[in-house]
C-alpha cells in the first residue's frame, strides 16, 4: 500500500507540473472574445457583464421575464391563455450577440467544447439541493462524458436532448443539445437518454417562419421509441435540453409527445431564449 501511495503522489506531482507548463504555453481563454483568463470554461469580465442572465421575476411555467416595476404574477398572460405542455422552462441567458456566437461556433464551427461552457451556466436550474461544489467539479473534469446512460430508477430525473434528424446528424457529426445534455447528466448524476425521442423527418429552418407556421411545421416531426425495459419513461421527471428557445414550437411538440408516454413532468432547459426587445431590458 505504501508503494502504491508513493507512485500515486509521483503521478500527481508529474501531472501538476505538466499542467503548469501547458497552462503557460496555452493559457485558458474566454470562449467568446479569446482574452486570457484565470480558469478554463469561464468568461472574461467584460463578456460576463455583457451576458443578459434571465432571473426572477419570471413566469413560473415558461420562465418569460416579467416587468420588475409591476406587481408580480406567478403566470404570464401567454401561459394563462395557452398553457404549454411542459411544466417548467428555463434558459440561462437571453439570446443576444454573445450567446448567439457561442451557439454558431459550436454548431457550425465544430467547437464542441463550448457545449461545456453553456452547460456550466445552465446547471443552476437543475433541481439539485446539495453539494453544488462537487457537481461543478464533475462538470469541469477532463474525463470524457459517456455516450449514453440507461435509466436506473423512476425517481431519478431523466435528461433527454431535442433530437436532430439522422441526415442532419450525419452532416454535422454531433447534436449540440446532446452534448450539453451529456455534460449536465455527468455533473448531476441524472440519467441520460438520447434514443427514446427521435425526429421522424427533417424540417426546414424555422427562423423565417411565424410562430403559427413553426408549430405546424414541427407538429408531427418527432416520435418515441417505447418498450425498452431498461429505459422506462412513464412516471419519470424529464429534463428536455435544447440550445435556443424561440417560439417554443419544438419543445412544445416534444413535451406533448412525452406526456402521451405517461411522464410525470417535463422541464425544458435551454442555453438562450429569444426575448423581444419591447419585453425585456
Amino acid at each position: 500500500m505504501e508503494k502504491i501511495s508513493i507512485i500515486k503522489k509521483c503521478l500527481e506531482a508529474a501531472y501538476s507540473g505538466l499542467k503548469t507548463v501547458i497552462d503557460y504555453a496555452l493559457p485558458p481563454r474566454c470562449p467568446n472574445c479569446g482574452a486570457v483568463i484565470l480558469a478554463d470554461h469561464s468568461f472574461c469580465v467584460e463578456c460576463w457583464q455583457s451576458l443578459h442572465f434571465l432571473v426572477e421575476p419570471a413566469c413560473i411555467q415558461c420562465g418569460f421575464p416579467l416587468p420588475r416595476d409591476q406587481q408580480y404574477e406567478p403566470l404570464c398572460g401567454r401561459c394563462l391563455q395557452h398553457p404549454p405542455s411542459f411544466d417548467r422552462m428555463n434558459a440561462a441567458v437571453a439570446y443576444d450577440e454573445i450567446s448567439k456566437q457561442l451557439i454558431l461556433r459550436c454548431k457550425y464551427g465544430k467547437q464542441t467544447m463550448l457545449a461545456r461552457d453553456m452547460a456550466k451556466l445552465m446547471m443552476r436550474f437543475l433541481p439539485i439541493k446539495s453539494n453544488i461544489k462537487a457537481i461543478q467539479n464533475n462538470l469541469l473534469a477532463d474525463k470524457n462524458c459517456p455516450p449514453n446512460m440507461s435509466s436506473s430508477s423512476p425517481q431519478t430525473p431523466l435528461i433527454i436532448p431535442v433530437p436532430l434528424h439522422r441526415w442532419r446528424l450525419w452532416q454535422r457529426g454531433f447534436n449540440q443539445a446532446a452534448l450539453i445534455g451529456q455534460y449536465l447528466a455527468k455533473a448531476s448524476g441524472y440519467d441520460y437518454d438520447c434514443d427514446s425521442l427521435y425526429r421522424r423527418h427533417s424540417t426546414k429552418p424555422l427562423g423565417h417562419l411565424t410562430p403559427k407556421q413553426r408549430h405546424q411545421m414541427v407538429k408531427n416531426a418527432f416520435g418515441l421509441r417505447i418498450g425498452k425495459k431498461d429505459r422506462p419513461l412513464a412516471g419519470r421527471d424529464i429534463i428536455l435540453i435544447d440550445d435556443v428557445f424561440t417560439s417554443g414550437a419544438t419543445t412544445e411538440s416534444c413535451a406533448r409527445l412525452l406526456k402521451t408516454a405517461g411522464v410525470k413532468s417535463v422541464h425544458v432547459l435551454c442555453w438562450a431564449r429569444v426575448i423581444p426587445k419591447d419585453d425585456f431590458l
